[in-house]
């Protein structure tokens, strides 16, 4: 096995979680399928986190976990099954796994806004299916708010010179682990490892895409009519550039151990209310956020050399897109074997996106 390092870490000291060897490179991802159900039940999704993190030889000594899910919004669709977040189930699956391989007694915390509004009022967390994790004390649910985040320094900053992030995250015997939902996003196409971050952020700063639109010139983006009348590819991709500026910044700031996507079950649409669920029963795991948005994009049905936030991210120095280059790996038999055929585990059909663009109709393709 080899250490990861923490943060920030400058000596083997500090190196503070053990990952199966293959995996240390930032170019290697794992792709681990598991057989589900239909209906897709909460054991199933427990099921498939536990397998992925066996495969990958996780092991800690005493730190603290934060789990980094997509919740976003959770608390108004209130439905653990809609698809439209990581499943409680899942992130069940990655704490009792953790539990039972070194991270410190009552050490598993979930950090995300379930609500994204700008207050700090108590999040309830009722109807996402986190809350009965924190009841069965399996994890500690956290929101990043105003007293609770730290700024951070971005080194080469594009939009944002110092990030108000959660000091969860970034703290010192701290083990972050990002867990998003496999899906695709109205504006960056498909939404994972690197726009899942926005969550660390503190609730009144994370609102990236609305920062986005205000940067596109005025007289491009004035019209009185509903977006989905007159916005075309000019303007949404000039939105998407101003996405994937911020997102750069976050990775830099706040840099996780491991990302492991939960694509147990998928979605496509507006990555919201708008779409349909598809059972594929996969999760998809590394080191490099954009190493592993690129494999996941890929299995959806998206070229990722085309999406343009995983273009910017690659350009900015924080990964490659290349799938020749990547270093791809599967789960046979609970070993860690080069995948064979990557073709062969995509999407079919494959994911669409609702883009909301004049005259596209409902889905789109890239």
């Amino acid at each position: 096995m080899v250490y990861l390092r923490q943060l920030n870490a400058t000596s083997p000291e500090e190196m503070i979680v053990r990952l199966h060897p293959l995996l240390q490179n930032p170019q290697a991802v794992l792709i681990s399928h598991t057989p589900i159900s239909e209906p897709v039940r909460w054991e199933d999704f427990r099921r498939a986190a536990r397998a992925a993190m066996a495969a990958m030889q996780i092991e800690l000594d005493g730190e603290k976990a934060v789990i980094k899910p997509n919740v976003t919004v959770g608390e108004r669709y209130a439905d653990p099954d809609c698809g439209i977040g990581t499943h409680p189930g899942f992130v069940h699956g990655l704490a009792d796994y953790l539990r039972e391989h070194g991270v410190r007694r009552g050490g598993v915390y979930v950090l995300e806004d379930p609500r994204d509004t700008d207050d700090n009022e108590p999040r309830h967390w009722r109807g996402t299916g986190y809350d009965r994790l924190a009841e069965e004390r399996i994890v500690k649910l956290r929101c990043p708010t105003t007293h609770t985040c730290v700024k951070k320094p971005v080194p080469q900053h594009q939009a944002h010179p110092t990030l108000n992030v959660s000091r969860l995250a970034v703290g010192p015997s701290t083990v972050f682990i990002n867990a998003p939902k496999l899906k695709t996003h109205n504006l960056a196409i498909t939404t994972l490892c690197l726009k899942n971050m926005m969550g660390v952020v503190n609730v009144f700063d994370r609102h990236y895409c609305h920062q986005a639109w205000q940067e596109i010139p005025p007289e491009l983006r004035h019209d009185d009519r509903p977006r989905h009348e007159w916005m075309d590819e000019r303007v949404h991709t000039l939105w998407q550039e101003g996405l994937a500026r911020r997102l750069n910044d976050t990775a830099k700031a706040v840099p996780p151990h491991l990302n492991i996507i939960e694509g147990v079950v998928g979605r496509d649409g507006t990555g919201f209310h708008r779409g349909r669920n598809y059972p594929l029963g996969l999760v998809i795991a590394g080191v490099n956020m954009v190493a592993v948005d690129s494999v996941a994009s890929y299995l959806m049905g998206f070229d990722p050399a085309q999406l343009i936030y995983l273009r910017m991210a690659a350009a900015a120095g924080l990964g490659s897109t290349d799938l020749a280059a990547l270093r791809v790996y599967v789960v046979a038999d609970g070993a860690i074997v080069p995948c064979p055929d990557l073709t062969a585990l995509r999407a079919d059909p494959p994911l669409r996106v609702i883009r909301g663009l004049a005259g596209e109709g409902e889905a789109f393709n890239g």
